[in-house]
């Protein structure tokens, strides 16, 4: 095979969440100190396995979500970090690939995203603790 310099190059999108315990938890849910406190409040603490089976349904849900919008080129790939300790407590992120910057800038703001973003991620992920990563790749990387 003979090199002539030719390369084709994608835009690649890192995108980075941390999910909430709970369905109505906002961005840090402090528990109630005593029993009592939860009572006079009305606050019930959710249990270990309750958080975990949340979250767990979450990505399935947002994964489920995001891989029926048009536009990317292949399917989304989703995933935990492999390295917790380093994840800087993101527990979920999606790989996504596009033919250019346009056509990431045209998905971004499509309605069939924004209504994915508003209706599925949102209300599963912390609130001003989203990281997206946009870069551009060679098809040969």
């Amino acid at each position: 095979m003979i090199d002539i310099g030719i390369r084709i190059r994608f835009e690649t999108l890192i995108l980075m969440w941390k999910l909430k315990g709970s369905p109505d938890a906002g961005e840090e849910s402090e528990p109630p100190a005593t029993f009592t406190d939860a009572t006079a409040t009305g606050v019930i603490q959710a249990t270990q396995g309750q958080i975990d089976a949340f979250k767990e349904n979450s990505k399935r849900e947002i994964a489920e979500a995001l891989r029926k919008v048009p536009g990317p080129l292949g399917p989304m790939q989703f995933g935990p970090p492999q390295l917790p300790e380093r994840a800087k407590g993101y527990e979920f992120a999606l790989y996504s690939r596009f033919k250019d910057l346009e056509s990431l800038q045209k998905y971004a703001v499509s309605d069939a995203h924004m209504s994915v973003v508003n209706n599925i991620v949102k209300p599963r992920t912390v609130p001003e603790a989203t990281m997206a990563y946009d870069i551009e790749v060679q098809d040969d990387a």
